[in-house]
């Protein structure tokens, strides 16, 4: 989920970072939880070009931001013992290709030219970032398709490489070479300094909470299903402008609560209600927290998210009760969940943390917000919009780490909720009366608020 991120004085870092980089919690997460296709798993998006944008040097400008930010040079093997390991490579050719689309139904066509750079990703080799540039018909702006391997990204780092882009693409395009100034850390220090707290013993404490907290019971379900990526279908609902403004701004401000809180508690009532009994969910976080006094993730690109189990136990009766219960119970979270998923996966095999935390099975469900996705767009910039997905960004085989994935995030100013799962383990009608259900006690939220 996302929440600010603040500035640090940690002092710039200006070389290029080199060699092995450890994994991180949620890097190893990825390689339990993946093993069949570990290769196409992309975050893209495909976003509005100005018109008259110039493909060459847009191919500079992505190479420029690839450059800058070391963590897009990656590269993955497995040793000896079927671990997987990763260090900094020397970069990867084949950025940015263009594709002449043309009129007529240009769907089935972008949808090609998005899979096969999603299809193209290859670990070893380090190729982590495929662009395609879409040159749609005379009267239309181009559009830029960017699919960048998982492992290398978030939702944070998305507006870090979106903003750069469209920075150094207007460096360039004044006849001004490239300069996104001073680093921030690298994600090699951040992942050697997360390792090294873990295993001096800085996180011990944690361990009896995530202990007490960890585990997922079942959840109904409708069949048995797949659980692949081939089977995956959407069941998505929106709020309007005015209600998503009232729930981001009212709401908090009437009940003293953050954002975060009322999106989990409307959704923890819903579960409940449908499952006879509190849910426990897998919660994602931004996991950008300030540990060291010396590192500064302000502008690093990288996958730093941590996903972490909450059990969603809210009140029945007045909403005002249920967000306190449920603010409560969050701020308890030692260290905003990081501690989890450090000490499960970074502990030393046999110790007490690593012993306790490893044979937890992971909730059925996951809840991520992304925040507002607004700001990485400009009427005059290179980024004129923000488009619907392409392609497949996961493998169709693959098995889907949860059975549920909800994803929330604001777009132009109105809140919009996707409902990810298996039509064979959950009906669109399950789903769906899920969905409508949560807007439901949104809306009560809201209407609590203006009384």
């Amino acid at each position: 989920m996302v929440t600010s991120i603040e500035d640090s004085t940690a002092a710039p870092e200006s070389a290029e970072a080199s060699g092995p980089v450890e994994l991180t919690p949620i890097q190893r997460w990825f390689f339990d939880e993946h093993t069949g296709h570990p290769d196409h798993h992309a975050m893209s998006v495909q976003v509005a070009l100005a018109p008259g944008t110039d493909p060459v040097l847009l191919k500079r400008a992505l190479t420029a931001v690839v450059d800058h930010h070391d963590a897009l040079r990656m590269r993955y093997a497995r040793d000896g013992s079927d671990t997987w390991t990763q260090e900094y490579g020397e970069g990867h050719e084949g950025l940015l290709a263009v594709r002449d689309i043309g009129d007529g139904d240009m769907e089935p066509a972008l949808h090609q030219a998005a899979l096969e750079a999603q299809r193209a990703l290859d670990l070893r080799t380090g190729a982590l970032v495929k662009g395609v540039f879409l040159r749609l018909s005379a009267d239309a702006a181009p559009r830029l398709f960017l699919a960048v391997h998982h492992l290398v990204m978030d939702g944070v780092s998305w507006r870090i490489v979106l903003e750069d882009l469209a920075v150094v693409y207007g460096q360039l395009a004044a006849g001004v070479a490239a300069d996104l100034g001073a680093k921030s850390s690298s994600y090699q220090l951040w992942s050697r300094r997360l390792a090294e707290l873990v295993r001096s013993g800085g996180l011990d404490h944690e361990t009896a909470y995530w202990q007490k907290t960890s585990g997922a019971g079942d959840i109904p379900c409708d069949g048995a299903g797949s659980g692949t990526y081939r089977d995956l279908a959407v069941e998505s609902v929106q709020l309007g402008h005015a209600e998503t403004q009232a729930l981001l701004h009212r709401v908090p401000a009437v009940f003293r609560t953050q954002i975060n809180d009322v999106l989990l508690a409307a959704l923890g009532r819903v579960l409940a209600g449908w499952a006879g009994t509190p849910v426990t969910i897998a919660l994602e976080g931004h996991g950008r927290e300030e540990l060291f006094d010396d590192v500064d993730l302000s502008r690093t690109v990288g996958w730093f998210t941590t996903l972490y189990p909450v059990t969603l136990d809210v009140p029945t009766g007045d909403w005002g009760q249920a967000l306190k219960t449920v603010k409560k119970g969050l701020r308890k979270l030692p260290g905003r969940g990081l501690g989890y998923g450090a000490l499960r996966y970074l502990s030393e095999p046999g110790s007490p943390a690593q012993t306790a935390l490893t044979v937890a099975p992971h909730p059925r469900i996951s809840f991520n917000y992304l925040g507002q996705w607004g700001d990485t767009t400009s009427e005059t910039g290179l980024i004129r919009d923000r488009l619907d997905g392409l392609g497949a960004d996961q493998a169709p085989d693959q098995p889907r780490p949860h059975l549920i994935d909800i994803v929330a995030a604001v777009s132009d100013g109105e809140l919009r909720i996707d409902w990810m799962h298996s039509p064979t383990t959950h009906t669109p009608a399950t789903v769906r009366r899920l969905a409508e259900e949560y807007l439901t006690a949104l809306r009560q939220i809201i209407a609590t608020a203006g009384n």
